[in-house]
């Protein structure tokens, strides 16, 4: 072999092993820093997750609050972390209050604009503690938002015969009157008479806007 294709040889192998090198350290660095974002979440859901714990605990907590000392750590991820949180959560502990729990991911989603999955959410939580206040007003306020006022006024009925405080039967009394009131209004709107309508069927119609007059029949 010429003293030049050797040369040539050794630089080839001194050039694989330079690239070899640098894919090793690119590897290495990535793989560290994944390690890095892995054990950041892991904390930041850790931090969450105690944050729900205390919201639970304590019933006077209120939702604002909870979201706001989660905004704190996550920021503009605040809903997507606590939604995680709360489907990770519900799926392994069963000793804290998880009708409370359901509820809680109920708003979660409902902030979400996931409307569906935010009435099951609240469902889950009434199959559990059919006393659930916040997740009775929250379902009924879902159901009048999206127009069901059906389903809104099954929910105000169920929660008239089993609500024993007088002030809160009350409240759902006076939600029931708001409702048949709506529903009342929106009967009489669909049947208010319209000064045009059979409009095509009157004598002169056909003089006035050059259209044939409508058949009877």
């Amino acid at each position: 072999m010429e003293p030049i294709e050797i040369h040539l040889s050794i630089l080839a192998v001194i050039l694989i092993a330079i690239l070899a090198i640098g894919l090793l350290n690119t590897d290495s660095t990535e793989g560290e820093a994944m390690k890095v974002g892995i054990k950041e979440h892991s904390e930041l859901s850790i931090q969450c997750e105690r944050l729900v714990i205390r919201y639970l605990l304590n019933p006077k907590d209120t939702f604002g609050n909870l979201v706001a000392n989660v905004q704190k750590l996550a920021g503009d991820k605040t809903l997507e972390l606590l939604c995680d949180t709360l489907n990770g959560f519900l799926s392994y502990d069963s000793t804290y209050r998880l009708d409370r729990a359901y509820a809680l991911r109920g708003m979660v989603l409902e902030k979400l604009e996931r409307v569906d999955e935010a009435e099951i959410s609240y469902s889950s939580s009434l199959l559990l503690n059919n006393h659930n206040k916040q997740a009775r007003k929250n379902l009924i306020d879902l159901h009048m938002a999206t127009g069901d006022l059906d389903k809104a006024l099954m929910e105000v009925e169920k929660a008239v015969r089993i609500e024993g405080d007088r002030q809160e039967r009350a409240y759902f009394l006076s939600v029931r009157k708001r409702i048949f009131e709506i529903k009342e209004l929106a009967k009489e709107e669909k049947n208010k008479v319209n000064p045009f309508k059979d409009l095509a069927s009157r004598p002169g119609y056909a003089l006035v806007t050059g259209h044939p007059k409508a058949s009877s029949g």
